[in-house]
């Protein structure tokens, strides 16, 4: 009698030397990234009056990969993805040295800073759907489950200590070296990707015109309920979720009469909570279905919403971020990990992308509604209009259920 194979070991990717050196120098450049981003939310919500500035940061920084994502995965598909993910990093981190000599010198107002953001977008951009699509190059297909839970569980790790550092290298030092220190660590990518290279598992038809590509990319996306599935969830949960993250800077500010000490307390009990669940990420796999999961997420994010809509205290704060912050990241990664495993490997960067756009056109809706809310009319009842928005997202996942099918290459 035979027995069926174990699933392999949720850190077995990392005996792949490439995906191991890439995976490394990425949580490097996470570390610095999140120091950053403490950094910029509290000096715009230092400089700026407006509630709304203060969450347009969050929608800066997701906009362009809402515009370009689609082409960006047909760049992944038609040529190196290891030099589109290189050409990314670059961009990236001359946007970002680019706002550190301009606050050097005085000259970083709240639009030059909004600005220099979206430049940074378009790296990211490149970066994103060619490094995802990259996971299934690099590693065996039944490790990819495993690969995709390292990524987010590499970041989440590094996301429950980088914002409490930032907050204390912003209220130690200032804005300005947290992110020269930020742009320092974005070079360790940049040296790895120059030393290592891998190829595409499978060619796929012949290369055509980007055009061509991303609207077969989208045709495919159309066809697939699975991937169409995480894609529809994506985007309003990305809606609904996205007030956490861009109004958290005024909730410490305003709400609980924190400082920027505070405010990366704050962010490093969201990443402690991300972390928690990208641990027990296989664990839930093997308990739960993917939708019945995806419900469970999106109340935990509905949970950490409605408390911060309530609460006055650092203590209730941080624990309501902890939960919110295993919804958070348990939601995105079987989104993930269902679009991964739904896509043939010659179209995954497209599809991958397709995803991306959707989602992070929620993102870049969701920050500037609640933003809109919270300077309209007030930050209870922008917390309290996301925490409903998840709530049906929840209950409407029952509608749309995720399902990871097994595609012809």
């Amino acid at each position: 009698m035979t027995h069926p194979e174990a699933p392999p070991s949720a850190l077995a990717p990392l005996r792949n030397r490439t995906f191991r050196a890439v995976w490394l120098s990425i949580q490097v450049a996470s570390l610095g990234w999140l120091i950053q981003t403490v950094a910029i939310a509290w000096l715009m919500a230092t400089i700026s009056p407006s509630d709304l500035m203060v969450a347009l940061v969050q929608a800066a920084t997701t906009l362009p990969a809402f515009l370009l994502s689609i082409p960006a995965g047909a760049l992944a598909d038609s040529y190196s993805r290891r030099r589109v993910i290189l050409a990314g990093r670059i961009i990236f981190t001359i946007s970002y040295a680019a706002l550190a000599l301009l606050l050097f010198l005085g000259l970083a107002g709240p639009w030059t800073i909004l600005a220099l953001i979206c430049l940074a977008g378009v790296g990211a951009s490149l970066i994103d759907p060619a490094w995802q699509a990259s996971v299934g190059d690099i590693v065996e297909r039944e490790q990819i489950p495993a690969a995709v839970s390292l990524n987010s569980l590499g970041f989440n790790t590094v996301r429950s200590i980088g914002p409490a550092l930032g907050g204390i290298i912003v209220a130690a030092f200032g804005p300005l070296f947290a992110l020269v220190l930020s742009v320092i660590s974005y070079a360790f990518p940049i040296a790895v990707l120059m030393r290592v290279d891998w190829t595409t598992r499978s060619a796929g038809p012949p290369r055509k015109r980007i055009l061509d590509t991303m609207i077969d990319g989208l045709r495919f996306t159309a066809r697939s309920p699975a991937i169409m599935a995480a894609t529809v969830q994506g985007t309003f949960y990305s809606i609904g979720g996205i007030s956490i993250l861009a109004l958290l800077p005024l909730i410490v500010r305003d709400t609980l009469s924190g400082n920027a000490v505070a405010f990366g307390i704050m962010m490093a009990c969201f990443g402690a909570g991300a972390c928690a669940g990208g641990l027990l990420n296989a664990a839930l796999r093997r308990a739960l279905r993917p939708h019945t999961m995806f419900c469970l997420a999106s109340v935990a994010a509905a949970l950490c919403c409605l408390a911060l809509a309530f609460t006055t205290s650092l203590v209730v704060a941080g624990i309501a971020l902890a939960t919110g912050g295993f919804g958070w990241v348990t939601g995105w990664n079987v989104l993930s990990v269902s679009v991964q495993m739904s896509s043939p490997r010659w179209i995954v960067g497209r599809t991958i992308s397709i995803y991306y756009a959707a989602t992070f056109g929620g993102l870049t809706l969701g920050s500037w509604l609640w933003g809109a809310v919270a300077q309209g009319h007030s930050l209870m009842l922008a917390m309290a209009g996301s925490g409903l928005a998840l709530a049906i997202v929840a209950a409407t996942a029952l509608l749309f259920p995720l399902r990871e099918t097994t595609p012809a290459e």
